[in-house]
């Protein structure tokens, strides 16, 4: 079965390099489109919001459809759709474009997890199967970003829209060949997978994970700039600094997933605290090299990793049917236009399109989410407390 949850994880990979790849060529998609660097990160927002909005309408009209029917079609689309992307060379038409594939990214998230779930090998080990299939977002981050600012140094940022469009292409032909086909959810379960969308506490929880991931990309998302500009890295130095980002994540994600079924919220208290201390120095210290380079290392370990633990809390509330899974990757993708969208403001307001005034935005954030997860840890607490 492993080898079917890699092909997912292989989905989800895709997605998130097609999220991240804009903020790997901010420069060059800033220069060519004649807009701001604040603007060219709102391409990021826009396709976190498709995400936000377009994924559970997806979900919503494919819950009765077999999963791999449903997800086949949705990686086709997102495949015409990539190659869209550069076809007018006008900043409104790429905006457009990356909404349309934010929506489909939504739900073949949401799909790939349910799918996950259901070729587990037995219900005890469904977390087990879901983890490795987020799995792709770690090896999409370690690829996405750098991939995208080799791609568009050496020919050109339309070029980057292209590659991850034949490769969704591919993929496509892999998943109609490889995965099995199971059965579509009975009634029963689809409805019960919309009824726990009713429950208080899991949009609680969805809460910490949208400030969580609000934090994290508030700050990810103008790295490049961050490192070129404000540091004084070079470009080629540049892209190998965010690969070795990309490869502390994935090592960061290995390591939280051995802790997350247990700890969750151990795991989480750490990382925020240990992303807010690296935030504040990097919105502080920019022009120091060593110490850059050191600190955006560490967000590299704390930051995007923590979603493992978040995945845990909100399947211990809602369980990990279609709906709560894409709800979530809906939240998780408005975190990502939070985080993305309140730094473009803050660097226009208050910084004159300065990415150190985005690591000040992510770190406020940080400690927002640190508030809401003790404020919820301790409302556990005291439930725990009350003799029976």
């Amino acid at each position: 079965m492993k080898k079917y949850l890699y092909l997912l994880m292989v989905t989800i990979m895709v997605t998130v390099m097609s999220e991240l790849q804009v903020a790997g060529m901010m420069p060059a998609m800033s220069a060519d489109l004649g807009v701001t660097t604040g603007q060219i990160g709102l391409l990021v927002s826009v396709y976190a919001a498709g995400m936000m909005i377009g994924g559970p309408l997806f979900a919503w009209f494919l819950r009765h459809s077999p999963p791999k029917g449903a997800l086949l079609t949705i990686v086709a689309l997102y495949a015409v759709a990539q190659v869209l992307v550069p076809v007018v060379d006008a900043f409104w038409w790429v905006a457009i474009v990356r909404v349309i594939t934010g929506a489909l990214a939504g739900a073949s998230f949401g799909l790939s997890v349910t799918y996950g779930a259901a070729l587990a090998e037995s219900p005890q080990k469904i977390g087990e199967a879901v983890s490795i299939v987020l799995g792709g977002i770690m090896v999409g981050t370690v690829l996405g970003l750098p991939l995208s600012n080799f791609i568009s140094n050496f020919w050109n940022w339309q070029a980057s829209f292209y590659v991850l469009g034949v490769i969704t292409f591919v993929l496509f032909l892999a998943s109609l060949a490889i995965l099995p086909k199971r059965g579509a959810a009975t009634q029963d379960a689809a409805a019960q997978d919309v009824r726990n969308l009713r429950m208080p506490r899991l949009w609680a929880r969805y809460l910490v994970s949208l400030l969580t991931i609000g934090a994290a990309y508030a700050s990810f998302s103008f790295f490049t700039p961050l490192l070129e500009e404000n540091a004084g890295f070079s470009t080629n130095t540049t892209t190998i600094i965010l690969l070795v980002y990309g490869v502390c994540a994935y090592i960061g994600n290995m390591i939280v997933g051995k802790f997350a079924d247990r700890h969750a919220i151990a795991v989480l208290r750490t990382g925020h605290g240990l992303l807010l201390v690296a935030l504040v120095l990097l919105a502080a210290f920019n022009y120091i090299q060593p110490l850059t380079l050191v600190m955006v290392i560490i967000v590299g370990f704390v930051g995007i990793t923590m979603n493992p633990a978040l995945v845990t809390r909100v399947a211990e509330v809602g369980g990990a049917g279609t709906m709560v899974s894409t709800i979530h990757t809906a939240v998780i993708s408005a975190g990502v236009a939070l985080g993305s969208a309140v730094s473009s403001a803050t660097m226009g307001t208050f910084g004159h399109d300065d990415p150190g005034v985005a690591m000040w935005t992510g770190a406020v954030l940080a400690i927002l989410a640190a508030i809401v997860l003790a404020t919820q840890s301790r409302s556990r607490e005291k439930a725990s407390a009350v003799p029976a």
